[in-house]
């Protein structure tokens, strides 16, 4: 009854930022426009995703998270009906955009409704789950999105979505409705619209730079305001008596160290994920056919390994599934280090299983982790900020990988140095794993309650 749904809602997001990268060479075709319209259509839905979550889950605290859900699943079938039948490239732009707002509302909310409506003793099989969910949409957009678009073109993509949305609505609106936890004065539309901005700029400096014809003083001057407004949210905040990011969250016993962890895990597993391909297609003779099925050796991991580290959460506590999977990470990232065109097959193949089997048993115990450190009342919130980091994991490595592999096609050294930065990457996400707390309080909010007070009853 609430695995179903949260774990429909929750495959949108990787299943359209995937498909759409299949698709995109027919529909600028269709539409007559540039390849930096392309890279807009990719931008604007990460960007998106990434900014808004956590205001999104902030909106469920208050009003309610199956309301916020279930209004985000009904805005995203919309938005996916108009995308379809897109008439103009700007009109699937605005579509593609308000697709990822919807989700950025649905999805933490769903993660929240996760805490308060599953036993205890079950949240982390649950979680592990929905990573598992996660991890099948990831693997099976590209090739949904090239089958579609070669078979009946790129506009019935979206008629994939309908298969998850349809039966998502219909069984989320059976979840018992949560009541929120009553919050003094009004919505802060101040700290929301800091929040918002800040992030939204931020994501767009380490991303602007890549675009084709984008100012070379665009990205350092949305930088330095993206500082400038998140330190005005942190002073807003501090301020604040119900403010919508409360910086408690980052107080809580291991809140910090778990999106610390899927920040710097997903920006090994990603970049390395999209990196590779790069390296076969300009020093070996595979085709694609071959590259998807190496990669098919990291996801396959993913899914397997995901509903175990779930269970070995409501057992052993997160942090040893968390620290182990870490660990696999970084023995699978190593070899890399010294890549080389004449590998065969296997050299790459179970470095990638490894890193599969790490991000499979970390995923479900550090969500878990970052979500019940929080108070009841701001679950949302923190569901938001951790799906946020998780994009900007992925953002990031994706910026670090233009800058390093420059050229039609890079040395070899240079993917090597991107693989000792990954390196880095994975072994900072160690280091935070074993900052978790190896046991949550989940029998009730008591530890989250001591660990995270209101700001209210701070003062």
């Amino acid at each position: 009854m609430v695995l179903a749904p949260v774990a429909l809602g929750t495959m949108l997001a990787p299943l359209n930022s995937t498909m759409i990268a299949v698709a995109i060479p027919s529909l600028l075709g269709d539409f007559d426009r540039s390849l930096a319209w392309g890279s807009w259509i990719v931008t604007s839905y990460l960007v998106a995703m990434a900014a808004v979550q956590p205001l999104g889950g902030a909106l469920g605290d208050r009003y309610g998270r199956r309301r916020l859900f279930l209004i985000g699943l009904t805005l995203f079938l919309v938005a996916t009906v108009v995308a379809a039948f897109s008439w103009r490239i700007e009109v699937l732009l605005v579509a593609r955009t308000v697709q990822a707002i919807s989700g950025a509302a649905a999805i933490p909310n769903g993660t929240a409704l996760v805490r308060s409506l599953v036993p205890p003793e079950r949240r982390g099989r649950a979680f592990g789950n929905i990573g598992a969910a996660i991890a099948v949409a990831a693997g099976l957009g590209p090739p949904i999105g090239g089958i579609l678009t070669a078979a009946l073109g790129w506009r019935w993509i979206f008629a994939a979505n309908l298969l998850l949305l349809a039966p998502a609505l219909v069984l989320g609106w059976k979840l018992p409705a949560d009541s929120p936890a009553p919050q003094a004065g009004r919505f802060d539309l101040r700290g929301a619209a800091l929040l918002t901005f800040g992030l939204v700029s931020l994501v767009l400096s380490l991303t602007t730079w890549r675009l084709p014809n984008a100012p070379l003083f665009l990205a350092p001057a949305l930088g330095l305001f993206a500082a400038g407004t998140l330190l005005a949210l942190v002073r807003h905040s501090a301020r604040a008596l119900n403010p919508v990011l409360n910086l408690a969250l980052l107080r809580a016993r291991g809140f910090t160290p778990a999106v610390a962890n899927v920040l710097l895990s997903n920006l090994a597993m990603y970049t390395l994920l999209l990196s590779l391909p790069l390296f076969l297609a300009g020093w070996s003779t595979w085709g694609n056919a071959q590259v998807g099925l190496l990669l098919a050796g990291l996801s396959l991991p993913t899914i397997i390994f995901s509903p175990l580290g779930g269970r070995l959460s409501d057992r052993v506590g997160g942090r040893t599934p968390v620290v182990v999977g870490a660990c696999l990470m970084s023995l699978g990232i190593l070899p890399f280090l010294a890549i080389d065109p004449t590998w065969s097959w296997p050299l790459y193949l179970l470095p990638l299983i490894l890193v599969g089997a790490g991000l499979g048993l970390s995923m479900a115990p550090v969500q878990a982790t970052a979500i019940e450190t929080a108070h009841s009342s701001q679950t949302g919130q923190a569901s938001g900020l951790f799906s946020t980091m998780r994009y900007l994991g992925s953002i990031l490595g994706s910026s670090i990988m233009a800058a390093v592999l420059i050229g039609q096609t890079p040395p070899v050294e240079n993917f090597r140095i991107l693989y000792a930065a990954l390196f880095l990457s994975a072994c900072g996400a160690i280091f935070a794993s074993r900052r978790l707390p190896v046991w949550i309080e989940r029998s009730g909010d008591h530890e989250a309650e001591s660990s995270l007070p209101h700001e209210q009853s701070r003062r």
